[in-house]
């Protein structure tokens, strides 16, 4: 019974909407406005560079903190995978009324970062790289998720990680794949900040 209660409230704080609440802070819904995605992302493009790493680091807490509550809960990476993959599932898919969900990238790395600062490593570079290549963050976030997944399968010592962290990998690319589809028609806009707002 127990074991079910953390797993609700790994759920729960990944539900918990940080860029609805920084534009609602502001006045502002930003599920009506940009892209309409509560992440990082369209938070910072549409009300500017502080509210987006505000966003950003609100979102990478969620992972951080219910991956640690796993670890304190199960004594072992795997269950503190499990709850930190419910953190990213319930960021991606909300409680009904509270948001529309976003494409979990930031909650994935702050779980990725405590189970496995290597994999981080790889995810963040590899992220980095494509963002300086492409100015597109769907491409970079979508090439992070392929670098962890093939990082997954090459590390032996990542095995116990592997299944839960696959499965965040895939919902990061399929929670992309309206971005997939813009990409293949070179229609996907390039990040730029908006410089109206603080």
């Amino acid at each position: 019974m127990l074991t079910f209660v953390i797993f609700i409230i790994s759920y729960c704080i990944g539900s918990i909407p940080v860029g609805r609440l920084v534009a609602r802070s502001r006045g502002i819904d930003i599920e009506n406005i940009g892209s309409g995605n509560v992440g990082a992302t369209n938070v910072a493009r549409s009300l500017g560079k502080k509210a987006g790493l505000f966003t950003l680091f609100g979102d990478i807490a969620k992972g951080v903190l219910t991956t640690w509550l796993g670890f304190w809960f199960f004594a072992d990476p795997f269950g503190a995978a499990i709850t930190g993959m419910l953190a990213v599932f319930g960021h991606c898919f909300s409680i009904p009324g509270v948001s529309k969900g976003g494409k979990g990238v930031a909650t994935s790395i702050g779980v990725i970062a405590v189970l496995s600062p290597l994999l981080a490593t790889i995810a963040i570079g590899v992220f980095i790289a494509s963002f300086i290549g492409s100015r597109i963050v769907s491409v970079s976030s979508i090439a992070a998720a392929l670098s962890v997944i093939l990082a997954l399968l090459a590390i032996p010592s990542a095995e116990p990680l592997r299944w839960p962290l696959m499965a965040v990998a895939l919902l990061v690319i399929a929670r992309h794949r309206q971005n997939i589809g813009r990409i293949i028609e070179g229609k996907e806009q390039r990040f730029s900040l908006k410089k109206t707002r603080s």
